[in-house]
């Protein structure tokens, strides 16, 4: 099949691993109302887990909807697609707070996104595709942050 025909499902999961040992060692700086906490996969956030609580939260998820497939855009057009998440967790009436996704080798610019309490596993899917996202991180005290993949992008 030439290049430009490829199945772009098949093409991301090609790139899965890659992409999952860059999320693996990325840090998720949320901006929460008692200061910021920065999350990483599979470890423990007790702080942040008290913050959730406060906040009468059983959950939170960062999702981003900048640069969509893991391909970079244009600031102009990442800011268009953030305000579009804003403003569909808004239309839903969830909170959410500042999110910052960044790459701690700096190969990969930061990424504004927000991080959105007791989001529904069927909205996030909804948002994943919408947005093209490869993954969020979901975060379920007492449980450790972990990814959840975009559905085409999940084991079988």
């Amino acid at each position: 099949m030439p290049p430009d025909s490829r199945d772009p499902a098949a093409e991301r999961s090609e790139n899965r691993d890659e992409w999952e040992r860059a999320y693996q060692a990325a840090r998720y700086r949320v901006q929460a109302p008692d200061g910021v906490h920065v999350l990483m996969i599979g470890r423990a956030a007790p702080a942040f887990a008290r913050c959730l609580k406060a906040a009468g939260f059983r959950s939170a998820t960062v999702l981003t909807a900048c640069n969509p497939g893991s391909r970079p855009l244009p600031e102009a057009e990442n800011t268009r697609r953030q305000q579009e998440l804003e403003a569909a967790v808004a239309a839903r009436g969830l909170s959410a707070w500042p999110a910052l996704n960044q790459d701690p080798s700096g190969q990969w610019p930061d990424e504004p996104g927000l991080c959105i309490g007791d989001l529904p596993a069927r909205l996030l899917d909804a948002w994943l595709e919408r947005l093209g996202q490869n993954a969020a991180v979901v975060y379920q005290p007492p449980a450790v942050p972990r990814l959840v993949w975009h559905p085409a992008l999940r084991p079988q």
